[in-house]
Parts: structure tokens; C-alpha cells; sequence
């Protein structure tokens, strides 16, 4: 079986490289941009998470494809791996958010039938931060997680609340106030830390 975790681990990995790399030139990043979303359009037919690691082994060439197709003008000096990584994690999230629901559902089961005490129902991560939630999974309440990077220069700033979910099928109850409302954090650490504390408070079912 192959290992999906380690897969959507090497393409934000990719992703997290590219993109930075290349922010200080507009002309590459934009021929960047565009080739990682030609491999990605190839990817279209590729509809499920499993799909799309099996594609990531067996359309190795698909960079050289597009870039030999499409001819950058700075194709030569593209990172071709790195390039068709980044478009397997941009198809990644376009298929996590076309199946959101889906997804959740199927972990939620997973989770339940695992005895696990949280279930992660959604992981979204971009080169600009990323958005998380987990769930507690007898209870339904959850940690919406999210940071914010910048890559402009800027200070990034971390953030979570907790809100109320359905824990029979983990959907948000959004005539539900928040448990606890926005908490934003300059530092990583002192955020790590309130997440945890939070996890701790909330995650029970009185």
C-alpha cells in the first residue's frame, strides 16, 4: 500500500521550496505559477487521494511533459521535480476541498471505529499558512488551528478557537456560538501552547 502521508508530505514540502524561492523574481514566479497549474490540469481526471498518490509514482515525467509542451522561457532552470511535486500538492487541495465532506466523513468513521479519542477532519496547507480542524470525536467539539505566513516579510501570526460540531457526522453547527472565540498569538510557542491547554479543557465529554 502506499504511504499517502508521506506523499502529501513531499509535496508541501516542494511547495513550501518553490514558491519562496522565487517570490523576488515576478517573471519566474509567474512562469512558476503557470506550470504548476498546467501539471495540475493534467491531473484533472485524478479524483480521490489515493488516486493521486498512485499518479504521483506512475507520472513521474509529467513536468518534462508540460514544460517541453508549454516552453518557459526559464524552463531550462526549473526544478522539474520540485515543479511536479508543487502540482500534485496544488491538485491535493483542490480534490480535499471538492471532497471536504466526503473526506470528514471517512475519517470520522475511521476514527470511530479506530476508538481514537480526536479525529483531524480537514488539513489545508499553503506556502501563506494553513487551516486545521480536529475534532473531538465523542463530544463533536473542535480546534479550528490556522496561521497566517506571509511572505512578504511580514510578522505571521498564529490563531485557533474552538466551535461545536455535529459528532455524528462532523459538520459544523454554525447556529452554535464558538466555545471559545478567535485567540491570535505573535509567537508560535505561546499558540502551541494555548492549543494544547485547550485540547486538554475541551476535550471531554463533560
Amino acid at each position: 500500500m502506499l504511504d499517502r502521508d508521506a506523499a502529501v508530505a513531499a509535496w508541501r514540502q516542494a511547495e513550501g521550496h518553490i514558491y519562496p524561492s522565487v517570490m523576488l523574481n515576478a517573471a519566474l514566479y509567474q512562469e512558476y505559477v503557470a506550470v504548476v497549474r498546467g501539471i495540475a490540469e493534467e491531473l484533472g481526471d485524478v479524483r480521490t487521494e489515493d488516486d493521486l498518490v498512485l499518479a504521483w509514482h506512475e507520472r513521474r515525467e509529467l513536468a518534462h511533459e508540460v514544460i517541453d509542451r508549454t516552453a518557459p522561457s526559464m524552463g531550462q532552470i526549473m526544478n522539474r521535480d520540485k515543479v511536479r511535486d508543487a502540482a500534485f500538492c496544488h491538485r491535493h487541495r483542490e480534490v480535499t476541498r471538492e471532497q471536504g465532506k466526503e473526506l470528514a466523513a471517512r475519517r470520522l468513521e475511521d476514527a470511530k471505529r479506530s476508538g481514537a479519542e480526536w479525529v483531524t477532519l480537514f488539513d489545508d496547507v499553503t506556502p501563506l499558512g494553513a487551516h486545521r480542524l480536529e475534532m473531538h470525536v465523542r463530544s463533536g467539539r473542535a480546534l479550528h488551528i490556522s496561521t497566517d505566513l506571509p511572505l512578504d516579510g511580514t510578522r505571521p501570526t498564529w490563531s485557533f478557537e474552538v466551535v461545536q460540531l455535529d459528532p455524528q457526522d462532523g459538520a459544523w453547527l454554525l447556529d452554535r456560538a464558538p466555545l471559545l472565540k478567535t485567540q491570535s498569538f505573535d509567537r508560535q510557542d505561546e499558540w502551541e501552547a494555548r492549543i494544547q491547554q485547550a485540547r486538554s479543557s475541551f476535550g471531554g465529554d463533560h
